[in-house]
């Protein structure tokens, strides 16, 4: 679904990334998993578009979409959730909801008011209340709802538990298998490795702008010396 090779990316004259080579199937989970400013948003930003890479390649069901803008990408069915949320304060529940939506995919069960309720049940009793006033994890399930609106097909998830209580991550985790379950891709960035436990595939470190170690979720798990080395702080 999504293949990325000798990828790079600055911030002005400093490079931030140095050549990463990832790829995230459908149905799968793929976790960057790294240290603070190690380079896993701006991963996510570069492959959405929102900062235009400097080298490489980005396949995604394809087609190249390197150096494309982010509405294009979105509109060819990436997702995108960033660590920050972005909630706009102001709207309900649902017409927060109805920001996302966009027209169906051939082939994909669309996603409606009633199936985002049945993934997220705690927005089910919230839709008229103004989205600023949810609670952390209530934004957080329903970021991902709206991103759900625009029917895609992988989603880029930036540090999704930060901050919220273990029944929400539990919840959270939930929705995620459930995605998975349904040929969703997801590239999700976490530095929680007990929560990228319960739903990843596969793993990647990274250290520096560069994919240190790549495989199996079960081998980083198995491995204290491969996770003291590269995510101990």
């Amino acid at each position: 679904m999504l293949e990325v090779s000798a990828l790079c990316a600055h911030y002005g004259r400093a490079q931030i990334l140095h050549g990463l080579d990832l790829s995230v199937a459908a149905g799968e989970v793929h976790v960057l998993v790294g240290r603070n400013g190690a380079g896993k948003s701006t991963t996510l930003k570069a492959i959405m578009g929102l900062l235009p890479p400097s080298g490489g390649r980005i396949i995604f069901a394809g087609q190249s979409i390197a150096g494309r803008e982010p509405f294009e990408i979105a509109r060819l069915g990436i997702g995108y959730v960033p660590e920050d949320r972005r909630i706009f304060a102001e709207l309900s529940v649902a017409e927060y909801l109805e920001v996302g939506r966009r027209p169906p995919r051939p082939g994909l069960a669309p996603w409606t008011r009633e199936r985002i309720f049945a993934l997220f049940p705690p927005l089910a009793a919230l839709e008229r209340r103004p989205a600023g006033r949810t609670s952390g994890g209530e934004q957080q399930m329903l970021a991902i709802a709206r991103t759900l609106m625009g029917h895609p097909r992988l989603i880029l998830l930036d540090e999704p538990s930060e901050g919220l209580a273990p029944v929400i991550l539990t919840r959270l985790g939930e929705a995620l298998l459930a995605l998975k379950a349904e040929g969703i891709g997801i590239l999700l960035c976490e530095q929680n490795l007990r929560f990228a436990a319960r739903v990843a595939d596969r793993a990647s470190l990274i250290e520096r702008g560069r994919i240190v170690w790549s495989g199996p979720m079960a081998e980083l798990l198995a491995d204290a010396a491969l996770r003291a080395r590269h995510l101990a702080v």
